[in-house]
């Protein structure tokens, strides 16, 4: 399984609540068939959510923030200042209130931390930005009231100083407890001394910790480490014997960090995309607030804090991505207005998605969207288990209790499902739209989503799976499977390093791209006992085994291309910036999209960043396609900050602004020229204007592929586990081959 996807079956495990109800009957022991497009809207758990503005001109981001027993205390750092300045702010959690709290920072002094106690008073960590002629660092912990009087200033501790603080707590009756990278020291609440309490082991080179305040004033560590069970565990501090004793297991899904004291339970955790609350000792979350439902935008909390009334505070990501602080309040189940509820199945909810989601429930007096996430079912990270989630996606669209649209995630069988009459053809609704025109796209994209001459998707996001190589290198050719060897050889390459860092335990990536052009699954058929498979299967024999085969760190290879020890670099093309990555960074040199080798030539391939399905018995398809066509209307299409748009106008306004001297927009409005910086290996990277030749390569390229990739779990499984033989000289190639073209026969027969 590809690491990407690995790390994203894990994060299923974060995802929002699901409610479906049963259809169909049982068919197997491990597939259970469920009904989410009958799920009702989820009113019990939706919230308010209304911004809170500081009283401050000009942007700001909110850095630090903690609570008092009446306040809420929080830094803004205001940056579009002549100089950067700090102002500490307190927010009355009985009214709302916003008031500053006076408090003036020395030349070249600066807030590094902030806590509260249960009297309101607020201590901030003070560090010196420059140093002194003796060299050591100076820092000190300042006591404050919740009027800015000051109290006590005291000096901080050596490992305070010399170490990043990562949490700081309030221990009842003690004083600060700080976290700096396993050393925990505590600073007396009545005269500011610091002492180290725990010192960490010297031979420990990776330490993260979490230190969190609970409600009763005890400090609980949160280490990055889990159980057998994969729970994470905390431990209280015992100010008897000072140190961290008493052992508790977290919830199911929680993770040590993003965890906040609350009234009504003893902590907030903001899962992704909802806030759930647990008590110490619970095995499962409580879910208290669904973004999703309650139509908020942000899944990106700082801060959570509970006011006595039930209302919370929260510090969060507003809709331009700055910082912000908000207030939430309950809303009552019966004052949320009815709505026929649609449904969106997903394993996996990219942001742009949920995003389009909120703007569509606020936007519809009719129709809401309820997310139906089948990912919450996976109780462990394996491919068998995925894959039992996707039969029962299958199975709900086939017995007709499917959710009214799919996203189509990487691994989906689409073709299966299309085979099996489960997805609706869009061409209609292209055609029927006022405001649609299919020459309004570009048209390799639309192409590559029909089967059988159909459309059976929209692929508004995407990116380019291919390889790049020097032009210097290869001149006019196209690496192939056939030539690859020896471009290598006659560059002064060695072929095992020609991919850099690809060894044969990473040829999952291959599978998925080289691989998959033996298998057509819109036919059922596969030729996996040819010729051409056999050249692939040597082409990946010759690769190191392991990473650690190679005998180089990962970070060597960056600089392998421009040093022209390897040929072909697989790279993600997302934007018109990534040429220049790749020309000044990468080979320091003119490129080509070569593609992956094939037997007669390079083949590239569409990456989905977000593609939608609809669900072809689905009662509501006007409104499902009111929804799945937003992702293509100018408004989506001209807002896209990572990944290439389909709309033409889009992609052209794109081509247009990479031409252009990078800029970007002050708080006058007007143009600042100023660009970024790439770091590759000991390379930077300046990102200027393309001229408009390099600019139409990537135009050119862009619509010149015309493939999906297809990362079929199942064929890349039988791949994997068969090719290991011929890799390891256990079997000759074509036994391999013939045992492959076999198993995925089997497979297609019984599934397309």
């Amino acid at each position: 399984m590809k690491k990407e996807n690995l790390f994203r079956v894990i994060a299923i495990f974060m995802c929002s609540a699901v409610f479906l109800c049963a259809c169909g009957k049982k068919n197997d022991a491990s597939v259970i068939s469920t009904s989410p497009a009958t799920a009702e809207a989820d009113k019990e758990h939706i919230y308010n959510l209304e911004n809170i503005e500081l009283p401050i001109t000009g942007k700001y981001s909110i850095n630090y923030m903690d609570r008092g027993k009446d306040y809420l205390f929080l830094v803004a750092n205001m940056y579009e200042t002549e100089n950067v300045d700090r102002q500490l702010f307190k927010v009355s959690l009985s009214t709302g209130e916003v008031s500053e709290i006076p408090f003036v920072l020395g030349e070249n002094e600066d807030i590094d931390n902030l806590a509260g106690d249960q009297n309101d008073n607020v201590y901030i960590f003070k560090v010196e930005n420059s140093e002194e002629s003796d060299g050591k660092k100076k820092g000190s912990i300042v006591k404050l009231s919740s009027e800015g009087e000051p109290i006590w200033e005291a000096p901080l501790t050596e490992e305070d100083l010399n170490n990043y603080v990562q949490s700081v707590a309030y221990l009842k009756d003690k004083g600060i407890m700080t976290c700096a990278e396993g050393n925990i020291s505590l600073y007396d609440e009545n005269t500011g001394e610091g002492r180290v309490v725990i010192k960490k082991d010297n031979g420990e080179e990776y330490y993260y910790g979490s230190l969190l305040a609970s409600k009763t004033g005890d400090v609980y560590l949160s280490e990055d480490d889990s159980s057998d069970d994969n729970r994470y565990r905390v431990k209280k501090y015992n100010p008897e014997k000072m140190e961290f004793d008493e052992e508790f297991l977290l919830p199911n899904g929680v993770y040590g960090s993003n965890i906040y004291p609350g009234e009504s339970y003893d902590f907030y955790y903001e899962d992704y995309a909802k806030i759930v609350a647990f008590n110490l000792g619970d095995e499962e979350t409580t879910l208290v607030c669904d973004y999703t439902s309650s139509d908020i935008l942000s899944c990106y909390m700082n801060y959570i804090c509970e006011a006595p009334d039930g209302t919370f505070y929260i510090v969060n990501r507003d809709d331009n991505g700055d910082s912000a602080l908000g207030c939430m309040t309950k809303v009552n189940a019966s004052d949320v207005k009815d709505k026929e509820t649609l449904t969106l199945g997903v394993v996996y909810v990219p942001d742009s998605v949920r995003s389009q989601v909120v703007k569509f429930n606020k936007k519809s007096d009719k129709y809401k969207i309820q997310i139906i996430d089948y990912g919450e079912s996976l109780t462990e990270d394996t491919v068998a288990a995925y894959d039992e989630v996707l039969k029962r996606i299958g199975l709900d669209l086939t017995q007709g209790c499917g959710p009214d649209m799919l996203v189509v995630d990487f691994d989906m069988p689409l073709e299966s499902y299309v085979e099996k009459g489960a997805i609706e053809p869009l061409d209609s609704y292209f055609d029927n739209d006022p405001e649609l025109n299919t020459q309004d796209f570009l048209q390799n994209i639309l192409d590559s989503t029909r089967i059988d001459g159909k459309m059976y998707s929209i692929l508004p996001l995407y990116g380019i799976d291919t390889c790049v190589v020097s032009k210097d290198v290869v001149g006019d050719q196209t690496v192939t499977l056939s030539n690859y060897e020896n471009i290598c050889k006659s560059n002064g390459m060695d072929p095992q390093l020609g991919m850099g860092s690809q060894t044969r335990e990473m040829a999952v990536s291959l599978y998925s791209t080289i691989g998959n052009t033996f298998v057509d699954y819109a036919q059922g058929t596969c030729n996996f006992d040819s010729d051409d498979f056999i050249s692939f299967l040597q082409f990946v024999k010759q690769f190191p085994a392991t990473s650690e085969e190679t005998g180089f760190e990962y970070e060597d290879f960056e600089t392998f291309y421009r040093e022209k020890k390897s040929l072909l670099y697989e790279y993600f093309l997302t934007s018109f910036e990534d040429y220049q990555v790749l020309k000044k960074g990468y080979f320091g040199t003119d490129v080509e999209f070569n593609g992956f080798p094939t037997a007669d030539g390079g083949k590239s391939f569409i990456r989905p960043f977000v593609r939608l399905a609809m669900n072809h018995d689905s009662k509501n398809k006007e409104a499902a396609w009111e929804f799945m066509r937003s992702f293509i209307l100018d408004d989506y299409q001209n807002n896209v900050e990572w990944g290439l748009p389909i709309r033409r106008s889009a992609l052209d306004a794109l081509a247009a602004k990479a031409q252009e001297k990078p800029y970007y927009i002050d708080e006058d409005g007007k143009k600042v020229e100023g660009g970024s910086v790439w770091g590759i290996g000991d390379i930077e990277v300046e990102i200027t204007e393309l001229s408009k030749e390099e600019t139409q390569q990537v135009v050119d390229f862009i619509e010149s592929v015309t493939d999906i990739e297809s990362y079929e779990l199942k064929v890349n499984d039988i791949i994997s586990e068969e090719a290991g033989a011929f890799y390891e000289d256990q079997k000759s190639a074509q036994e391999v081959a013939d045992v492959i073209q076999s198993r995925v026969s089997l497979y297609l027969s019984e599934n397309f």
